[in-house]
């Protein structure tokens, strides 16, 4: 029995940094790949070829991601690419190849998710408010807050699918903490992306007539939601006044805000695009922009900025891979959603939730460029979601 469990922690392990080490490291994404690593090899010694065979055959998201991974490494080649950003694809890729999807029970799910809410609330509590440190957290605290949205909402799917009381409660209490850690991230873009996926799983929920509530639960819900609303006030007050007097700077000519400097950043990449429409250029952006602000082209505060992205998922792959780039980011949002056929409750929900989530997020920034957020798609969206109801039986 031990011998099992070990086997089986084992091949986990990259699911079980995701939920914990992913959330506190900085380089969290670097040590992923020994994870991932020593999964496969395992995997390999108690399987054999066996998974890897079946999900090639069954798995057509692991196709996308081998032409997506060729693309890149093309790309890396050619002119230039984000190396961590290749890293975690192929990484994500190798594992989604040879899972056995057949580990990753609801049970599973839940455990995952309840100590990823923990941990994710901790570390934003601790650096916000212990420390004082407001958003400046070791990690970047809109990728992270894309990844406690992303929490947030798996564990309202477990919290909706689920028929046991106790799970009920505990699966929404984590959806709480999370969606309090995102909160105190104060990522304004993540936060819309969040609202619109919350909106995904209402529709979703009222549709679906399978699914009962009663007044006692929307009861408590209610009143659970505005406490957490209550004490997030003040962190939600003092984003928006800032995000009016950003507007109200932009409207007066000066565009040398946070939403100013995105701006000119989405306004210069048309010229960026010149002559490089199909394959994009690359890390060769950069001289790029340079020749731009010489030539008087763009403004002096984006010349010094220097961005490393654009803060928009589908203008930063269509600057840096091209037009094929792009198709490729958009096969990657809406495949998923075409894998939904014979899914369970919860896999849709969690499915068409994610998808929103970073659909959306990805307009101002790049969610899919960050190492911890790209694992958390492709994990998630590879492993879980795209393989059969029989291995995932809800309790719907």
């Amino acid at each position: 029995m031990f011998k099992k469990y070990l086997i089986n922690g084992l091949i986990l392990l990259p699911f079980i940094w995701l939920s914990t080490g992913l959330l506190i490291l900085r380089n969290g994404d670097k040590t992923m790949v020994a994870m991932v690593i020593i999964s496969l090899i395992t995997t390999l010694l108690v399987y054999g070829l066996t998974t890897l065979k079946t999900n090639i055959s069954t798995n057509k998201l692991l196709w996308l991601l081998c032409v997506i991974c060729g693309y890149f490494l093309f790309s890396y080649y050619y002119h230039g690419l984000s190396s961590r950003e290749i890293r975690a694809f192929i990484a994500a890729t190798l594992f989604l190849a040879v899972f056995p999807s057949s580990l990753l029970t609801r049970k599973m799910v839940i455990i995952f998710t309840i100590t990823s809410a923990g941990i994710s609330f901790c570390y934003a509590f601790y650096f916000t408010f212990y420390l004082g440190l407001g958003r400046s957290w070791p990690l970047n605290p809109i990728p992270y807050g894309t990844m406690q949205a992303g929490i947030s909402i798996m564990t309202l799917s477990l919290c909706l699918t689920s028929i046991n009381n106790k799970e009920k409660v505990v699966t929404f209490l984590a959806f709480l903490l999370s969606s309090y850690g995102l909160i105190m991230s104060e990522s304004r873009g993540v936060w819309l992306g969040f609202i619109f996926a919350l909106t995904v799983i209402f529709v979703v929920f009222i549709t679906t007539k399978k699914i009962k509530i009663t007044w006692r639960s929307v009861v408590i819900a209610i009143i659970l939601i505005g406490g957490v609303s209550i004490i997030s006030k003040p962190l939600i007050s003092q984003r928006l006044s800032q995000t009016h007097q950003e507007y109200s700077d932009i409207k007066s000519g000066d565009l040398n805000t946070s939403i100013g400097l995105r701006l000119q950043m989405w306004q210069s990449a048309p010229m960026l695009i010149e002559h490089h429409e199909l394959l994009g250029q690359g890390n060769q952006y950069l001289t790029s922009l340079d020749n731009l602000y010489h030539q008087g082209r763009i403004s002096k505060s984006l010349y010094e900025a220097q961005p490393p992205h654009f803060h928009n998922q589908y203008v930063d792959y269509m600057v840096k891979k091209g037009i094929v780039g792009l198709i490729l980011l958009l096969c990657l949002l809406i495949l998923p959603l075409r894998l939904l056929k014979n899914a369970s409750t919860l896999q849709r929900y969690i499915t068409i939730s994610l998808v929103s989530l970073f659909a959306v997020a990805s307009l101002t920034d790049v969610p899919l460029n960050h190492g911890q957020t790209i694992f958390m798609y492709i994990f998630w969206l590879g492993c879980f979601t795209t393989t059969s109801n029989n291995e995932h039986a809800d309790n719907d």
